[in-house]
């Protein structure tokens, strides 16, 4: 997975790990935005549904819910909450 400088930035400031963008890319509801963009959003289905797949650590999905990326070409532009 690749991240844009921004992308950086922004997890930095919001204190996500990569483990943690992962977990958004891979159990996060998809939907498509403006130029090409996909939006993958951590909501509490998809927190339920990671949470009984028993594959990722429960700290990270507990620390991620409620969080999107936008992904162009498999690079993350940005992550808010």
């Amino acid at each position: 997975m690749e991240l844009s400088k921004h992308a950086e930035d922004r997890i930095r400031q919001r204190g996500i790990s990569m483990a943690a963008l992962d977990v958004i890319w891979k159990y996060g509801r998809e939907s498509f935005a403006p130029g090409g963009a996909v939006k993958y959003f951590f909501g509490k289905n998809e927190y339920q549904y990671a949470l009984n797949d028993h594959e990722e650590r429960a700290d990270v999905i507990n620390r991620v819910k409620g969080f999107t990326i936008v992904v162009i070409d498999g690079t993350v532009i940005t992550a808010y909450r």
